[in-house]
């Protein structure tokens, strides 16, 4: 901010209306303010101050002492600042409340305060609240950080040297509009943070697997998974013991497939084999009960024979005894013919 004209009337000392055309000074280093004391000094302070936040640049003083008692009654205590800030020119104008005779009769009256900016492109806040709101937003910093860093009186720098880590870079922060940077660091810290958690997770997730690791003895990679699991390889090493573990496993998994098909081929050889011999036991069993078939069917035959030998001895004697019995049918007739 660089103060261009301060108008001031019927403020403090300042009976009469005074004004400051503070831009002849240039527009380069610092303004020092200097003179006797009782001078008017602090009061610049104050009315520039007192301007912009509407209050003086001092603790102990207060915005409705600024009336000047040595004015005459007709005159209004104000105050104008015209000042630029990043290339645009403000107008701020402000009065303290006060007792000012009344316009008509006798006595006095409070005149209330008020306040006024007028912006860049023309446009005018009247409302005090609404002009304190936009001063800080153009300025960037409230009233206590401008004395400290901007109206520099009475060794109030101080203060600002003094002051903790936290609120000097809150102010220098505010000053040069560094809070996107800030904004951008606490994002990155969150983030990194939130990486950290992953990569603690991920980590831990990994030393758990790591230390599943199992591996004989007598493998020639146990001291290198050893190694591993106490921390002491770096993940690129421990992810090449893997797959040289992962290898020696397939090529593991590989030769037992290759056995268990061999052990299968002579299973079901052997398996071929019980079946046939069980086939041989039950035919040898068909034969011995065969056997046994057969001898009692030639017991059987053998009484057959004996008796078809019987038959064929009787045979002479049954026949004739047929051919009686046919003679006898003839004569049959005759005897039944002789009974008659």
């Amino acid at each position: 901010m660089r103060p261009i004209r301060l108008r001031m009337s019927a403020f403090g000392p300042y009976a009469g209306e005074t004004v400051l055309e503070l831009d002849k000074l240039g527009t380069s280093g610092l303004y020092l303010i200097t003179g006797d004391t009782g001078a008017g000094k602090t009061t610049i302070f104050d009315a520039i101050t007192f301007a912009l936040y509407g209050s003086a640049s001092g603790d102990n003083r207060e915005a409705d002492m600024f009336s000047s008692k040595y004015a005459a009654p007709e005159t209004p205590t104000e105050v104008e600042l015209t000042f630029l800030y990043s290339g645009k020119q403000y107008k701020v104008r402000r009065s303290p409340s006060y007792e000012r005779p009344k316009a008509r009769g006798t006595g006095t009256t409070v005149q209330a305060a008020e306040a006024e900016l007028t912006m860049p492109d023309g446009r005018v806040i009247t409302k005090q609240t609404e002009v304190n709101d936009a001063v800080r937003e153009i300025m960037g910093i409230n009233r206590d950080q401008f004395m400290q860093i901007a109206m520099i009186a009475q060794g109030d720098f101080q203060k600002l040297l003094l002051a903790t880590t936290e609120t000097r870079k809150g102010i220098f922060r505010q000053i040069f509009r560094t809070e996107r940077f800030q904004t951008l660091q606490d994002r990155l810290k969150a983030e990194a943070a939130a990486l950290r958690k992953q990569y603690d997770e991920q980590k831990s997730s990994l030393d758990q697997f790591i230390g599943g690791i199992e591996v004989e003895d007598t493998d020639v990679l146990s001291l290198e998974v050893r190694k591993a699991k106490d921390g002491s390889l770096p993940v690129s090493d421990t992810v090449g013991i893997l797959k040289k573990l992962i290898e020696q496993d397939d090529k593991k998994e590989k030769d037992l497939a290759d056995r268990k098909a061999e052990t299968d081929k002579l299973l079901a050889e052997v398996n071929g084999n019980i079946k046939l011999i069980e086939t041989r036991e039950k035919t040898r069993e068909d034969v011995e009960n065969n056997k046994k078939l057969l001898a009692e069917e030639q017991e059987r035959n053998k009484v057959l024979a004996d008796a078809l030998k019987a038959l064929n001895d009787k045979a002479p004697q049954t026949q004739e005894k047929r051919d009686r019995k046919v003679r006898l049918e003839e004569e049959l007739p005759r005897y039944e013919a002789a009974d008659n």
